[in-house]
């Protein structure tokens, strides 16, 4: 059989998400913001998850949102919002949620998973994010 019946993909590991997880955390208390930051795998899967003290409850759905919707559209989420502000059917499409803070994580171009931060302004998720990302790239 010559086509390929299986086809196997990196995805980010559990230790891999956890500094994920403590970079942005980092990130977040150096700007004196209590977030909730998820941590998907490429199919938008829950892999690791931290809601800081004081983060508001709200934040724990938008995490998760925002890291499934990075996940699914394999792009960071700040340049669907830039859109969304000139073209407002984007929020529309199913699965979107176009607000910064949610940024994917790729290793040699190819998703492995996304990180989304939710609970505090935009500009400052998205700085959580990019730090995230920042630390998931210096573990390679």
């Amino acid at each position: 059989m010559s086509d390929q019946v299986v086809q196997t993909y990196p995805t980010i590991s559990l230790s891999a998400a956890e500094a994920v997880l403590d970079a942005a955390t980092d990130a977040a208390a150096e700007q004196n913001v209590h977030v909730s930051i998820a941590v998907v795998d490429r199919g938008g899967h829950l892999v690791a998850f931290r809601r800081m003290d004081g983060g508001v409850s709200g934040g724990v759905d938008g995490a998760l949102g925002k890291a499934v919707s990075c996940s699914k559209f394999e792009s960071s989420m700040v340049e669907f919002s830039e859109k969304a502000r000139e073209q407002s059917w984007i929020g529309d499409l199913p699965g979107m949620i176009p607000l910064g803070g949610a940024e994917p994580l790729k290793l040699d171009d190819e998703l492995v998973g996304a990180v989304a931060v939710s609970g505090a302004d935009e500009p400052e998720e998205q700085v959580v994010a990019e730090a995230a990302v920042k630390a998931f790239h210096a573990q390679g």
